[in-house]
């Protein structure tokens, strides 16, 4: 009952961007999962290798908090990708254009690890890492599917 309660306080636009945000990651993840990327590749839009500006802060931090709420309340925790093009989605809807940026760093053995995050500007939505770790893959370097 907590988290209903928590989500009854919420005022109505945090309740809309709530469950959108529940909705788009669910699909974002099921897209990811179930559907060869070369079918689903041109749906999330071209992968940053820059940075916008940050347009309207409010909004943009209100996407943020209602994708974690969702991600608090989804089964299953959805990785990076799921949650950056969800995000990407829900601030294109709202007049933002965002950074979507994937990139690439190898572990201790070796193995590479590719991660997703999501900015407008220099403000954080999704993925918060430290960039300079990462090698950014730019759409260029994708092999066709």
């Amino acid at each position: 009952m907590p988290k209903l309660r928590t989500f009854l306080a919420l005022d109505s636009a945090d309740k809309i961007a709530s469950l959108e945000a529940i909705v788009l990651v669910l699909f974002a993840r099921t897209l990811i999962a179930r559907v060869p990327p070369r079918r689903w590749r041109s749906r999330f839009g071209t992968v940053s290798t820059e940075q916008g500006a940050t347009d309207n802060l409010a909004t943009i931090r209100r996407v943020r908090l209602a994708m974690q709420r969702a991600l608090n309340n989804v089964p299953g925790a959805p990785n990076c990708l799921p949650q950056a093009i969800a995000a990407r989605w829900m601030l294109e809807r709202r007049g933002i254009t965002p950074s979507l940026f994937i990139g690439t760093q190898r572990d201790e053995a070796g193995i590479p690890r590719f991660h997703a995050w999501l900015k407008v500007g220099e403000e954080w939505v999704t993925g918060l890492c430290d960039e300079s770790s990462y090698t950014l893959l730019k759409p260029s370097d994708a092999e066709p599917a």
